[in-house]
């Protein structure tokens, strides 16, 4: 019989962030490249995102990055993180609470 598989008893009180920078592999590692469903994390941190509402949220997240970087002609590390912030802010995101 088991009961709380996986369960670690962590129940965080607010919304927590995803940083960015776990959906980007190093840039000298591998340039324009966005992993917005397996990204870097730990297995317990991957407990928590890999529920559809946040694929989602990293989806959008990094479609809006995809596309800033092709309307600027640059590369996706080479755009600063709070021209994406105030972008997906400006699409109605939610970033914090």
């Amino acid at each position: 019989f088991v009961q709380n598989e996986g369960d670690i008893g962590v129940h965080p009180d607010n919304p927590y962030q995803i940083d960015m920078r776990s959906l980007l592999p190093k840039q000298t590692e591998c340039s324009n490249l966005l992993v917005p469903v397996c990204l870097s994390c730990s297995h317990i941190a991957f407990g928590s995102i890999r529920m559809e509402p946040v694929f989602m949220i990293l989806g959008q997240s990094a479609a809006t990055l995809a596309v800033m970087a092709i309307e600027e002609k640059s590369n996706i590390h080479d755009i600063p993180y709070e021209i994406l912030r105030a972008r997906l802010l400006e699409d109605g995101q939610v970033l914090h609470q």
